[in-house]
């Protein structure tokens, strides 16, 4: 996905459900995007006045405040969906629609994760008190990442971007180490010739690009990696371009999405 046509917004709970939406109303009206608005309480997350064991969900009273809460963030019009539990379940389904969608949500614990987990769209995730981006890092995998690149150009345009890799070596034995032991030398000669060709091909794509780029060695975990180089370069937004959820960088993300301070875009499919 390169473009956007709609923009949906997912909220979880009242308390953050404005600022999603004032951050939606930005994106929506400098893209030209349709907005839909999907509130699901999830029972076991959130007690709000509104849900009550002894009273039926008053779903009238529910969509009448998302209004004027659409309203005060200055959206003209947008499409509501109220529902209870399966967040991720629910959202996929809606992406399923109409497949160039923008997901924007808060984070919630889990249901964060399970949503990026089941959607195949890009999803912004907001972590910060502050929703401005001026500079970002866009951590790649091992494909690198055009498609998210031509997303970022387009649709948050001005900002500053910074490539960035961390090289996690691991190393698959040939043979069974209990019938026969591995040889070291081997090992040693496979990390070297990867590194170099991955360290290569890495600055081949940054100057293709015209973008900065910096690739690190990983001394500690991916998302340790990641997020350290993040607060070193004090960027406000962090993205993240995994080929899929089962690579290092993919399995990285929900810890990323949990640990981050800043605001999180995650881009499936580099």
């Amino acid at each position: 996905m390169t473009g956007i046509n709609r923009i949906l917004a997912v909220c979880n709970d009242f308390d953050k459900c404005g600022e999603v939406l004032h951050k939606t109303a930005e994106l929506a009206k400098k893209h030209d995007a349709g907005v839909t608005l999907m509130f699901v309480h999830e029972h076991e997350l959130f007690e709000l006045p509104i849900f009550s064991e002894e009273v039926a969900v008053d779903i009238q009273k529910i969509r009448e405040e998302l209004l004027e809460k659409v309203k005060s963030a200055g959206i003209d019009e947008a499409a509501i969906f109220i529902y209870e539990n399966d967040t991720a379940v629910r959202v996929a389904l809606e992406v399923e629609k109409e497949h160039d969608t923008l997901v924007l949500t808060h984070y919630v614990e889990d249901i964060t994760f399970d949503l990026v987990q089941k959607v195949k769209c890009p999803v912004l995730v907001l972590k910060a008190e502050e929703h401005t981006y001026e500079k970002a890092v866009v951590a790649l995998d091992a494909v690198l990442p055009k498609k998210c690149l031509t997303f970022m150009h387009r649709y948050f345009e001005g900002v500053e971007l910074h490539l960035y890799q961390d090289f996690q070596f691991v190393p698959i034995p040939a043979v069974d180490p209990v019938v026969e032991p591995l040889d070291v030398g081997m090992d040693a000669t496979l990390y070297t010739e990867l590194l170099e060709a991955k360290r290569e091909a890495f600055e081949v794509f940054c100057k293709e690009q015209g973008l900065k780029g910096t690739f690190e060695i990983g001394e500690g975990s991916i998302d340790e990696d990641t997020l350290a180089f993040a607060k070193k370069e004090q960027v406000d937004l962090l993205v993240l371009a995994p080929l899929d959820l089962d690579t290092l960088l993919g399995d990285a993300v929900n810890d990323i999405l949990e640990k981050a301070d800043i605001d999180v875009l995650v881009y499936p499919g580099g």
